[in-house]
């Protein structure tokens, strides 16, 4: 799985957007910039099939997840993402994309 696009998804409850959530948000772009990374959906309200979700949602695309990692971890994301995390209490994870033709029944190996 490893050698597919990475996604990070951010899930920011109880969102304020105060000045330092402006703040975030007028400089993160850069920081995806020189990182690779890619915005794929960011809003809110989102159309609740299932369960709860009162949420902001984020979704980031990146060439791996090394590329994700490299991005989270870096000195440019880590001087902002304590003003979006003081925003809202976030939940975010980095995750494997999979190839083309994948189906949900390739995971059955994974039940035994």
């Amino acid at each position: 799985m490893g050698t597919q696009a990475a996604y990070v998804l951010v899930r920011s409850d109880d969102l304020q957007t105060g000045a330092e959530l402006k703040r975030y948000v007028s400089e993160v772009d850069s920081t995806l910039d020189q990182y690779g990374g890619e915005i794929l959906v960011q809003g809110f309200p989102a159309h609740v099939l299932e369960g709860e979700w009162q949420g902001f949602v984020t979704l980031l695309r990146f060439e791996s997840v090394e590329a994700a990692g490299r991005w989270y971890d870096s000195p440019e994301y880590g001087a902002l993402a304590p003003l979006r995390q003081g925003s809202s209490r976030p939940t975010a994870i980095i995750v494997d994309g999979v190839g083309p033709g994948h189906r949900s029944s390739d995971l059955l190996a994974f039940f035994g």
